[in-house]
């Protein structure tokens, strides 16, 4: 019992105040191990976890084509696509210089020297730096494999986010309502089709929306047709004393209103959530450092 369940809560309250009190603390050995080693813990931590995630998934994808399951092919090719990008990882160069020019080979290379005439070396990338140098066998798989099929799926959820947008945006409600304006009018807005919509346009077409819901709540369509040739008398005469610019009144241009939902509504909301996910955070961090949180025990 205390091995399991007494030591590690003591282990987790004392670094967890640890790092906290470093916020209110001006100590510099407390905040140098908050922002320094409590960093590298968090780090090599999550690097077990990808180890641990990447052994899960082969084991999850090794089952499914044993098993012969619905769709093993794909997994047959997530499992070629691992090891192939472990293996030009972690044992293959895949960057040999000859002067500006990159090889995937040592052999390739020597063959350009010879072939050349040249008196170039073939000067290898070193171990660790060949991820991320130009050329390299691993950047061309990640340039010309890994991100057009990134591209590919981003390109797929955009469709997925139009269908559910669809389906959310169906005005059955005020709320619903509202979001549906506000969608239309950020989509509009943030296209070039939007800039040349002028404000007049808008101002009718949301006069005559207030008269179709006035007609839709009191049921009279002398008072709903009364409110929309009024309304269109007014935004005429208003029209022709301003002349008909394009974005006047600025409030009714779409490229400046939802430059303004981005700015304020967007942004207060985005700020909301995010004190919210704030609080949560801290409310679950006190729960571990005095144990009332015992997840991670396996409770």
């Amino acid at each position: 019992m205390l091995l399991k369940r007494y030591i590690p809560i003591g282990i987790v309250a004392f670094f967890g105040a640890l790092t906290l009190s470093a916020w209110f603390i001006d100590n510099e050995t407390i905040e140098t191990f908050a922002n320094d080693d409590a960093t590298q813990f968090f780090d090599i931590i999550a690097a077990f976890a990808v180890f641990l995630g990447a052994l899960n998934l082969l084991k999850l994808q090794f089952i499914k084509v044993l098993k012969q399951q619905s769709g093993w092919q794909y997994s047959a090719i997530a499992i070629a696509s691992f090891f192939f990008a472990f293996i030009i990882g972690f044992f293959i160069r895949g960057a040999y210089f000859v002067g500006e020019e990159v090889y995937f080979s040592q052999g390739a290379a020597e063959e350009a020297v010879l072939a050349l005439g040249s008196t170039e070396q073939v000067v290898p990338v070193d171990w660790g730096a060949h991820v991320q140098t130009d050329g390299s066998l691993f950047q061309w798989m990640f340039k010309y494999i890994f991100s057009p099929l990134s591209a590919t799926m981003f390109a797929l959820l955009a469709f997925f986010v139009a269908s559910a947008s669809f389906r959310a945006f169906r005005a059955r409600n005020l709320e619903a309502s509202l979001l549906l304006v506000a969608g239309i009018i950020i989509m509009l807005g943030r296209v070039p089709v939007g800039s040349l919509i002028s404000s007049w346009v808008v101002m009718y077409i949301i006069a005559f929306s207030v008269g179709f819901g006035v007609n839709a709540y009191t049921r009279n369509r002398n008072m709903a047709l009364g409110w929309v040739l009024g309304s269109f008398g007014l935004i005429t005469g208003l029209g022709f004393t301003m002349g008909w610019p394009i974005d006047q009144p600025a409030i009714f241009y779409l490229p400046a209103l939802q430059e303004w939902i981005y700015l304020v509504p967007n942004l207060a909301g985005s700020r909301a959530i995010l004190i919210g996910i704030g609080l949560g955070i801290v409310a679950t961090s006190l729960r571990y450092i005095f144990g009332l949180e015992k997840s991670y025990l396996g409770e």
